[in-house]
C-alpha cells in the first residue's frame, strides 16, 4: 500500500479547474515495461547505444563487446558515427524493429479518458497511438511545427515516429544523431509553443520525463519561468526530498512520487475517470483478450 502523496491529492482536487486544459508530456519513463512485437523490452538510451554499437560498429572478431570501451560517448554521438558507416536506412530500420509494439500498456489504454487538450512525447514508440486506437477521440500526430487539425487531439512527436521513419528529419524521421538534434532545435521551440497555447491557463503534467535532453528542457524551463500562473506536475517514482524541492524551486513543478500506472490508479480512485470495463482490476482479463500487453 502506497503512503499517501499529498501532491497527487492536490492534483486530483484541482481536476475540476485544470482537467479541461491539460497538456501531457511523456518521456522515456512513460514507456517502461513495454515490449516490442518480438517480445523484447524497449531499451533505455544507454542500452540502445550499446546495442547499436555492437550491431553496426563493433568489429572485434571473436571478442565480446564491452560497453566500457565507449566510455562516456553519448547515444547521439555513437549514432552519428554509425550513420557514417551504414547510411541512414539501416539505422532507421533497426530503430523501427526495436520500438514497434503491437499493443499498448494499460496506462496508454486509459490515458485518453483524461481528455488532454494536447500531448507531447520524446518517444519513438506508438504506445499512445495504440491506446487511442479503440478509445474516444482522434489523434493528430504532428512531427513538425505545423498547426494541429481541429478538433483532433494533437500529439506532438519532435523526435519522430515509427510510421514516418523514412521521412526527413523535421517531418517525422527519427531524431537519433547529434546532427539530427541540431536540425531540430528551432522545431522544438515552435512545437512547444503550439502545444502550450495560452500558457497562463495550461496545466502541464510531465510523466517519466527527466529533463535529460537539454534542448527541449531549456525551452520548457523558459516557458515555465514566463508563465507560472497555474500548477505544473511531474510524475516519477523517486522519494527524495531534495529532488522534490529542486523541481519545485528551480522548475516550478510539483513532483508526484508514483509510477505512471500507479498514478492513474490512484487518480481514478479520487476522480473516477476510467470506465468500469477498463479499471486496473480488469488487467488480467484485458491481457488475455489481447487488448493490452
Amino acid at each position: 500500500m502506497h503512503q499517501r502523496d499529498e501532491t497527487l491529492t492536490e492534483f486530483a482536487d484541482n481536476w475540476g479547474l485544470f482537467g479541461s486544459r491539460l497538456v501531457i508530456f511523456l518521456g522515456a519513463g512513460a514507456s517502461i515495461g513495454a515490449r516490442n512485437a518480438a517480445g523484447a523490452a524497449l531499451p533505455s538510451a544507454y542500452e540502445l547505444r550499446n546495442n547499436l554499437w555492437q550491431r553496426f560498429k563493433h568489429s572485434g572478431a571473436g571478442k565480446s563487446f564491452d560497453p566500457a570501451e565507449l566510455r562516456l560517448m553519448s547515444l547521439e554521438h555513437a549514432s552519428a558515427i554509425i550513420e557514417e558507416k551504414t547510411g541512414r536506412t539501416a539505422l532507421s530500420e533497426y530503430l523501427v524493429d526495436v520500438f514497434s509494439c503491437d499493443k499498448p500498456l494499460w496506462q496508454h489504454l486509459v490515458m485518453p479518458f483524461m481528455g488532454p487538450a494536447a500531448m507531447f512525447t520524446t518517444n519513438y514508440d506508438e504506445l499512445i497511438e495504440l491506446g487511442y486506437k479503440s478509445q474516444p477521440g482522434v489523434l493528430d500526430v504532428i512531427c513538425s511545427s505545423r498547426d494541429p487539425i481541429k478538433p483532433r487531439t494533437a500529439l506532438y512527436k519532435p523526435h519522430g515516429s515509427l510510421t514516418h521513419a523514412n521521412q526527413p528529419i523535421g517531418q517525422g524521421g527519427l531524431v537519433i544523431t547529434q546532427f539530427d538534434y541540431l536540425e531540430m532545435i528551432t522545431e522544438y521551440r515552435n512545437m512547444l509553443q503550439k502545444a502550450m497555447t495560452a500558457f497562463s491557463s495550461t496545466c502541464v503534467l510531465l510523466i517519466g520525463y527527466s529533463f535529460g535532453d537539454m534542448d527541449i528542457a531549456a525551452e520548457l524551463y523558459s516557458i515555465r519561468k514566463k508563465h507560472s500562473g497555474i500548477p505544473w506536475y511531474a510524475v516519477f517514482p523517486r522519494n527524495d526530498p531534495q529532488v522534490k524541492r529542486m523541481y519545485s524551486k528551480k522548475f516550478g513543478i510539483e513532483q508526484i512520487n508514483r509510477k505512471f500506472e500507479d498514478f492513474l490508479v490512484e487518480l481514478d480512485e479520487q476522480i473516477n475517470f476510467i470506465p468500469d470495463e477498463l479499471k486496473r482490476s480488469r488487467l488480467d482479463e484485458l491481457s488475455v483478450r489481447g487488448v493490452i500487453q
